[in-house]
């Protein structure tokens, strides 16, 4: 059967059906992620807010669990992750990173020593403390609440799925081979049954940062490090909760401006797709040897300023 002609400017009715059921559907498509985000992002910030209001006693279960646990975290060894030798690793923290840092940190380039003011270090400190305490917060609120809106998933031996728990490393071949390695904040699940991934991110300066004037939206490297993530634990919905440690006045009382924000994200193909095609991009640069072009938008936590400094491939 010979090539169909049509004519310029002739609009087809077929076409037209076509166009209409494919804006239709992403309409559907859209209206439901919105709703959708709209009822979880409500969800767990009732669900933190649930466990803040009442007064609970201090648990010897969940409490020896977390001693436990910083003991086990003194453990520095990955015996029951299996790398592949000489094929490139990627971590989700990095998706967001410049090109040419992963490429550094595939061929274990030596890292500049990072000169951090006491007043920084104090700030990596809190972020870190207060994310301990928000995984107490989630295994005391499953536990006392008494309509929990998420529990923690559980691991065969009992474990709660976070952290080193769920730390893993997964082959993944695009043309060439690399590696995505890394650990979670915490894989919820939902009341309706679905499992949700929690990315948990804390703010520092002021109140404001968490506010709906600066955050629109949950940062591009939060969502890119979820997308990475998907790959690695099949999970397509995401909560991204920020904390603002300042705090609005004591006597604010119930006039105080939220300290909490959250966001949903959906996890598509081409999101996923997108995010391979980068670290196969830099894994077959590994291979090849040949240094990726820099972007000078990402250079102030780089710990490889001098060595791409003096590098004399043109930074793009």
């Amino acid at each position: 059967m010979g090539r169909r002609h049509f004519k310029k400017g002739v609009v087809y009715i077929g076409s037209l059906i076509s166009r209409a059921g494919a804006k239709e559907l992403r309409d559907e498509v859209v209206s439901w992620k919105a709703e959708r985000g709209r009822e979880l992002t409500t969800a767990i910030l009732d669900h933190f807010d649930a466990i803040h209001s009442i007064d609970v006693d201090l648990d010897i279960e969940i409490e020896r669990y977390f001693l436990q646990n910083e003991l086990n975290g003194l453990d520095p060894n990955r015996r029951d992750v299996h790398f592949q030798p000489g094929v490139s690793i990627f971590s989700p923290s990095s998706a967001y990173k410049c090109e040419r840092e992963l490429y550094y940190k595939a061929i274990r380039l030596p890292k500049s020593m990072e000169d951090r003011f006491p007043y920084q270090r104090r700030w990596a400190r809190n972020g870190t403390a207060v994310h301990t305490a928000v995984q107490r917060d989630l295994l005391y609120a499953e536990k006392y609440l008494t309509h929990p809106r998420f529990k923690v998933r559980r691991l065969s031996d009992g474990s709660p799925a976070w952290e080193r728990n769920v730390r893993q490393v997964r082959l993944i071949d695009s043309n060439v081979p690399f590696q995505i390695f890394g650990m979670m904040d915490g894989i919820l699940t939902y009341w309706d049954g679905s499992s949700i991934g929690l990315e948990f991110k804390t703010k520092s300066t002021t109140i404001a940062t968490v506010g709906t004037y600066c955050m629109k939206d949950a940062q591009e490297d939060h969502k890119l490090q979820c997308i990475a993530y998907s790959l690695l634990f099949d999970l397509d919905e995401f909560l991204i909760v920020y904390e603002s440690l300042a705090k609005d006045s004591w006597t604010k009382g119930a006039n105080a401006k939220p300290d909490m924000r959250a966001f949903y994200l959906h996890v598509t193909d081409d999101d996923r797709s997108q995010l391979i095609d980068k670290f196969a991009r830099i894994a077959s640069m590994v291979k090849a040897r040949k240094i990726p072009p820099a972007d000078s938008t990402k250079c102030i936590f780089c710990p490889y300023k001098p060595s791409c400094q003096s590098n004399a491939v043109e930074i793009a």
